[in-house]
């Protein structure tokens, strides 16, 4: 009984059924291609209208699963009344095992009845073994009473007679009660027989009765489970077929909307290369347009030449040309262009329009001796004329000589040329008061002889820094000497038998200019020291990197 209910359970369970499993599969799958058949046309164009087709597509799809929960949830309610029968039946078949417990403890009472049957013939037979003796007895009696007299003879045959009637008595008695206590109780095992008889041929008419019943309601299932699986075949086809239908609409207006993405790439394309030709053609005339000015500094670097002498008398009437006044009368003409002699070996100081952006602080050049220790800040980038417009950072302490690091606040705004730009700058900046000191890896050119009627031409000593500045301490530096056989390639060199020193707070006037430099690995090229500077020609005066004094 049990095997049968657990394979009348297997059969109905709706989740074990393979077929289901492999139709609900290929339904996804279907699903699925629709979906990435919906994404590609998408991502070509028309994604509204697709969508609304999906739309379309998946609402008998949404149906379909509906009913599919529906048949689910009919599935379960049998497999849980299949389960409830199951349950009665185990319950039927505890109460039999109870009532063949019982009879089985009645037919140990039978074998015990049994038994004592066996004991009592045992009994029976002991007797007659008696009896036989009792006759042998007698018959000795009357041999020995044959040889005494006669009256005493017929006297004790009397006695032994009245003796052994009596035995026979009581043992006939104790034998007739045996007999009925024997037949009585098989009497009542016979009764017990007949009605466990009875009660088991009822339980196997029930038991008959009820897998009868099983059998029509599994055939039943079955019967409903076989149209579902037709109905829903139907469906399946019946969706098949539309879902191709429209899948070969969905293809072909991808088709059409690719090839009209074609065409638009194509006109596209075709535009971009008229832009890029359009873009090469503005390129040559900026290179044309530079090599004009370049041109056009070669002649000024002459003509400077020729007036360098009368533009030092100019500059040389005032004490600084980093305050607002010297700058106003460092030179009546406009302010000359910056103008590169000597261009680096390894790295590309050079600035292009690019380079620029508003807000931020750069160093340029000074008229004096075209070093930049002027610092301004961009606002406002003129690419058509090449300028920018900036504001001037004027120095808040002592203007008797150039200043280049300290406090700085902002001045008047003035447009300059991007030519005269070297460097920018990271300051610490606090609301309008700028602050501008030398950090630690930077290259800085140090004053000569500050307190010796400091004046153009200015002597240098470059340096590299080695511990940035501090309110007590001052600033570390060590200083750097030229490599032979080089541009600009500097490396720590010892001045007068010192390598490193310190530059106290109140000499922080002795910086004049920060250079710009890279430090160089060493595989750049051979005899390039490891941990060497290349430091930017345009900061370094001539008479350095010609190996003059300083050098």
């Amino acid at each position: 009984m049990e095997a049968d209910s657990s394979n009348l359970s297997r059969e109905v369970t709706p989740e074990q059924d393979p077929v289901t499993e492999r139709d609900e599969h290929q339904t996804r799958k279907r699903i699925r291609g629709s979906d990435s058949m919906v994404t590609e046309g998408a991502s070509s164009g028309g994604l509204h209208q697709l969508l609304d087709q999906l739309q379309v597509i998946t609402s008998p799809v949404l149906q379909f699963t509906d009913k599919w929960r529906e048949i689910h949830e009919e599935y379960a309610t049998l497999q849980s009344s299949l389960k409830k029968q199951a349950v009665r039946l185990d319950l039927k078949e505890k109460s039999l095992m109870e009532r063949v417990v019982e009879l089985e403890k009645k037919e140990e009472m039978l074998k015990d009845v049994e038994e004592r049957e066996m004991k009592i013939g045992l009994l029976e037979k002991s007797l007659e073994e008696k009896a036989k003796d009792n006759d042998v007895k007698q018959y000795l009696v009357s041999s020995v009473l044959k040889r005494l007299d006669c009256e005493t003879a017929s006297e004790a045959a009397n006695v032994l007679e009245e003796k052994g009637k009596k035995v026979d008595e009581d043992k006939s008695r104790e034998l007739e009660k045996a007999v009925k206590e024997i037949e009585a109780r098989e009497k009542k095992l016979r009764l017990l027989d007949e009605a466990m008889k009875e009660k088991v041929i009822e339980l196997e008419k029930k038991q008959k009765a009820f897998e009868g019943e099983q059998l029509v309601k599994a055939e039943e299932m079955e019967l409903k489970r076989r149209e579902m699986l037709a109905e829903l075949e139907k469906k399946e086809k019946s969706f098949e077929v539309e879902l191709k239908a429209k899948a070969e609409e969905m293809e072909l207006k991808c088709k059409e909307k690719t090839a009209a993405l074609e065409k638009k790439e194509k006109s596209f394309e075709m535009e971009l290369k008229a832009k890029a030709e359009d873009m090469k053609v503005k390129e040559k005339q900026l290179e044309e347009k530079e090599k004009e000015l370049e041109l056009k500094q070669r002649e000024l670097e002459d003509k400077l030449k020729e007036r360098e002498k009368e533009t030092n008398s100019a500059c040389l009437a005032s004490a600084s040309a980093s305050s607002p006044q010297q700058r106003d009368k460092a030179c009546e003409e406009e302010e000359p262009e910056r103008i590169k002699i000597v261009d680096s070996e390894f790295h590309d100081f050079k600035n292009t329009m690019s380079s620029f952006s508003v807000d931020k602080i750069w160093a340029l050049y000074d008229p004096q001796d075209e070093m930049p220790r002027l610092y301004a800040k961009i606002k406002r980038i003129n690419k058509s004329r090449l300028s920018l417009d900036v504001t001037w950072l004027d120095p808040k302490d002592d203007e008797s000589v150039p200043i280049a690091c300290g406090r700085f606040t902002h001045g008047r705004r003035e447009t300059v040329s991007y030519l005269t730009f070297s460097h920018e700058l990271k300051p610490i900046i606090h609301g309008r008061n700028i602050s501008v000191n030398p950090k630690k890896g930077e290259t800085w050119a140090l004053f000569k002889n500050l307190g010796q009627q400091h004046k153009p031409p200015y002597r240098y000593d470059l340096v590299e820094v080695v511990v940035g500045f501090k309110d007590r301490q001052g600033v570390g530096v060590a200083y750097l000497g030229k490599v032979e056989g080089f541009v600009s390639v500097f490396k720590h060199s010892a001045k007068d038998r010192v390598v490193k020193r310190v530059i106290a707070p109140d000499e922080m006037q002795r910086f004049s200019h920060r250079v710009p430099s890279v430090r160089l690995s060493g595989d750049e090229k051979e005899g390039v020291p490891a941990g060497s500077f290349e430091l930017d020609p345009a900061a370094v005066p001539s008479y350095i990197l010609l190996g003059g004094e300083g050098a």
